[in-house]
């Protein structure tokens, strides 16, 4: 078993990892690492990606995508004359 750095040295980006592609069916694939298996979008596969493929795989911390809610509460305050609410 790989030695975990500890968790204030770690890097923002994982290292690679390898992952054996067992199934895809229903738009979901199931990948085999190590003594792990778990599932995922089959449209995060890389091109050419099948059954019996191996694929690397890599993680890291990103910023947050913008919120569309974020931007509806732009809009309407955009659209907003201000002043008490006329019933």
């Amino acid at each position: 078993m790989r030695k975990k750095p500890p968790l204030g040295k770690r890097s923002a980006r994982a290292p690679l990892a390898r992952a054996y592609v067992d199934a895809v069916e229903a738009g979901r694939a199931r990948l085999v690492a190590d003594d792990d298996v778990f599932t995922i979008p089959a449209r995060l596969l890389p091109a050419g990606a099948r059954e019996g493929s191996w694929i690397e795989l890599a993680v890291g911390i990103v910023p947050a995508p913008p919120s569309a809610a974020a931007a509806i509460r732009r809009k309407l305050a955009k659209d907003d004359p201000g002043g008490p609410i006329k019933l």
